[in-house]
């Protein structure tokens, strides 16, 4: 890739947003403006970066780009050149490969407290950026989290409603209280978070869930909450209580995938 193009892909990556690299996977010795190897970069907003060879069928790339980006799916595309209706004179053909990078994930996790030590280092393995907040400076510090993107201090509410909140927002409130938990789900749960989930007992969910009611919340809004968070293993530890809360996340991260064949299985005997 050239290098420009790489920094410029390095940059959207580390900024948390998602592009498409089209890349000139094949192409006729003559003819075609661009070789197999050449690439472009296209943006949520259109930007184009780079070039595959300019003219119409740069600007069908850039389309087809843009379906991508919205779908996650990559695709192959062919491209003529032979002078017929719709097409370009200059001869030849080319094949595009089309592969959406979507942005990372962003975790928030209310709370910097036991669970919340191992649920961001577990965080950060499965590749999600992730925010911590809390409104203790000695427990939310580079010191005890020197791996995450980023740390708020202070009200834990205040702060998460600082914080861009959409599709790709997963928010964990696992505070050191249970106002504080409320506070932060009243400001998330009328977000379109991709994942809403609440350190929880079963009563706590009755309690928090009527107060919301009476808030003017509706059901549907209720449905989306995660509460208890996490798979069920009988996670005892805070680390077991992170696994179980990252498994969850991840079967939401990865829900068209569920039920699928797995890769690795053992062989038959």
């Amino acid at each position: 890739m050239d290098h420009e193009l790489l920094i410029k892909a390095l940059a959207a990556t580390d900024q948390g947003h998602g592009y498409v690299l089209a890349t000139i996977v094949e192409s006729t010795v003559k003819g075609t403006p661009r070789k197999a190897g050449a690439k472009m970069i296209v943006l949520k907003d259109g930007t184009i970066w780079g070039s595959i060879g300019g003219g119409r069928n740069e600007k069908a790339v850039q389309a087809e780009c843009l379906k991508a980006l919205k779908s996650g799916k990559p695709s192959l595309v062919i491209y003529d050149y032979f002078g017929r209706e719709g097409q370009s004179v200059c001869g030849g053909q080319i094949k595009v490969f089309i592969d959406p990078i979507k942005k990372a994930k962003h975790m928030v996790i209310c709370g910097a407290g036991h669970i919340a030590l191992p649920l961001s280092a577990i965080a950060k393995i499965l590749n999600f950026r992730v925010t911590i907040i809390d409104n203790r400076k000695e427990f939310a510090n580079p010191r005890r989290f020197p791996y995450v993107d980023r740390i708020m201090v202070g009200p834990h509410a205040a702060q998460l409603s600082k914080i861009k909140i959409d599709g790709d927002t997963y928010v964990m409130i696992v505070t050191q209280g249970n106002e504080f938990d409320f506070e932060c789900l009243k400001v998330a749960i009328g977000k379109d978070t991709g994942y809403l989930g609440v350190i929880s007992s079963k009563a706590k969910r009755v309690k928090f869930f009527g107060r919301l009611r009476k808030m003017g919340v509706p059901q549907h809004r209720l449905n989306l909450v995660r509460i208890p968070a996490g798979v069920d293993i009988g996670a005892q530890t805070p680390e077991e209580i992170a696994v179980s809360i990252a498994a969850e996340m991840v079967a939401v991260r990865n829900q068209n995938f569920l039920g699928t064949d797995k890769f690795f299985r053992e062989k038959a005997e």
